[in-house]
């Protein structure tokens, strides 16, 4: 039996309903089919093309639109346990592990001497990784995905150093060191048509396979 136009006109919720019961009514209201909402949340289910959007809702900091399917489906998978494990020495050594095992961390109370409390240093021992693994852009993405993990309280500079044993009859465990800092700074763009698109925690663009922006629905 059909409900007459007055009752389809109002919400038959309460007045203290949640904003969840609300959206499902304007679903349904709009016969919007919900029956695979359920589908949509799971990376094993959700379409293929919907993957990035599923990654979007679950904040993940890095996405590589290079990834295979099997790829993405497994970074979103990991998405709940990776903010579970954000803020600690684990997750900074595992970012860094993606770049090159060989890059190492120093927090303030093991440098020597030490530094201010709650900081740290990424050091990559130019002895030990080639200077061209160290590109403008390389540098940038390690600083942006140890910001994305690391303790909100703390932070971090870049150093590459070399170190080189030096050999002599007086100075024949002596050890001299040169360091370089990079220090990088972001700019922020206010402009309202950001607000369109799709954007990760440090607000840089999800894009997608063809490179264009991907936008909000």
């Amino acid at each position: 039996m059909a409900l007459p136009d007055q009752v389809l006109a109002s919400s038959l919720l309460p007045p203290n309903a949640q904003s969840s019961e609300m959206a499902l009514e304007a679903a349904m209201r709009a016969d919007i089919d919900i029956a695979q909402v359920g589908n949509l949340w799971n990376p094993d289910s959700c379409p293929a093309e919907l993957l990035p959007f599923l990654a979007w809702g679950l904040a993940i900091a890095r996405w590589d639109p290079q990834w295979t399917e099997a790829e993405r489906r497994t970074a979103i998978w990991d998405a709940i346990p990776f903010h579970r494990r954000k803020g600690t020495r684990a997750i900074v050594r595992e970012v860094l592990d993606r770049f090159n095992p060989l890059l190492e961390i120093v927090e303030w109370f093991e440098a020597n001497p030490r530094q201010p409390v709650h900081t740290f240093e990424v050091r990559m021992p130019a002895n030990l990784i080639p200077p061209s693994f160290l590109s403008a852009e390389t540098a940038a993405a390690i600083i942006r995905d140890v910001a994305s993990v690391k303790p909100a309280r703390s932070h971090f500079t870049f150093v590459q150093y070399l170190e080189a044993q030096a050999m002599g009859y007086l100075s024949g465990a002596a050890m001299t060191a040169t360091s370089i800092r990079l220090d990088l700074a972001a700019d922020h763009d206010d402009d309202d048509r950001w607000d369109n698109y799709l954007q990760t925690e440090q607000g840089e663009p999800i894009v997608r396979e063809d490179q264009a922006f991907m936008e909000v629905l």
